[in-house]
């Protein structure tokens, strides 16, 4: 009777056992935790075919799960204003919390190419970390199911397009061939002139190479731009040098002018007036009189009037040289008259 008892609270521990780790492991597959937890309300437009359950991960570590998936109405919600198709409620452990900013983001990726589909957050920066029960706007996954109809109703049109312009693809690719072809022979027949020209091009640009290093070895580095920069240091130090003592005289200058200005009175200034205007007479007659002086010396090179003609006139001239003449051999004609 104590063996049969016995051996009955032996199978009971091990049932007991066996439903225990059975417990514990369902816990660790299913990323069961007992800790506390908050919620975090994520709007998609379109968030692929993730379902409830499946896990919320960030930086590779699982830190929650997705509670429920509601669809809800194309009208804007009331307390967003955001028009939302598809609403997740995911629990994330409270621990995580402090980590994950106001402005994290959360998207949907998947695990490889064809792996499960899970929600990623990236925990964003700044002071302020997120709040429990707050709404934030998820990205949906890559559409590649839209990518591939789209791209298949693309290559349907090709091929639609190519059978019916075929025949006119096959003209063009039989001109296309046959421009090859005369391309080929032209370069064929003139081979000599194109590797003529190719080293000639190749002897200019050797030439154009030696001229910009010689120019440059002549202008740029040579002694006379070093000569040429040197004097323009030279003459900007002597600027620096010269300027500000011309510049100190010239306010010195200005500022005589100035007091000289302010010292001379009404009075002075119209005595200068009157004798600017005297001096403006005194030069109109000089004017007339250089004038008339010069209306008098034309009438005497002309021969008018009897300083004129005693000097312009030949034979007064000479009729006075005569009577001097006369005069000089015989003196008494000046007592003696008839």
């Amino acid at each position: 009777m104590s063996q049969s008892r016995s051996l009955e609270v032996k199978v009971g521990l091990l049932i007991l056992v066996g439903l225990g780790l059975l417990t514990m492991l369902v816990l660790v597959m299913g990323g069961i935790s007992l800790g506390r937890r908050f919620h975090v309300y994520v709007d998609f437009e379109n968030p692929g075919g993730i379902q409830p359950g499946a896990p919320v991960k960030m930086a590779g570590v699982r830190i929650g799960t997705i509670d429920e998936m509601e669809f809800r109405a194309s009208a804007p919600d009331p307390t967003t204003g955001r028009r939302t198709l598809v609403r997740a409620r995911i629990s994330i452990e409270e621990k995580y919390r402090r980590e994950i900013h106001r402005n994290a983001e959360f998207y949907v990726t998947t695990q490889g190419v064809l792996g499960e589909q899970f929600i990623a957050v990236e925990p964003g920066t700044g002071a302020e970390i997120i709040q429990p029960g707050v709404t934030v706007v998820g990205q949906g996954p890559p559409r590649i199911d839209l990518f591939v109809a789209r791209a298949y109703t693309l290559l349907d049109d090709a091929v639609s397009s190519i059978q019916a312009n075929r025949e006119t693809l096959r003209g063009i690719v039989t001109d296309l061939g046959g421009v090859l072809r005369e391309s080929h022979q032209i370069l064929a027949r003139n081979s000599t002139r194109v590797d003529s020209m190719l080293a000639d091009t190749q002897q200019t640009l050797r030439d154009a190479d030696g001229l910009i290093t010689s120019t440059r070895a002549r202008y740029v580095d040579g002694p006379q731009a070093r000569r040429i920069l040197d004097r323009a240091e030279n003459l900007l130090a002597s600027a620096e040098r010269e300027v500000p003592p011309l510049a100190r005289d010239a306010r010195a200058l200005v500022a005589q002018l100035q007091h000289i200005s302010g010292a001379v009175g009404d009075e002075q200034i119209a005595d200068v007036r009157a004798a600017i205007h005297d001096v403006r007479t005194l030069t109109q007659r000089a004017n007339v009189i250089a004038a008339d002086a010069q209306r008098v010396t034309e009438q005497v090179r002309q021969g008018h009037g009897t300083v004129g003609a005693l000097l312009m006139d030949e034979e007064i001239y000479d009729d006075l040289q005569e009577l001097l003449r006369d005069l000089k051999h015989n003196p008494w004609k000046f007592f003696w008259r008839e």
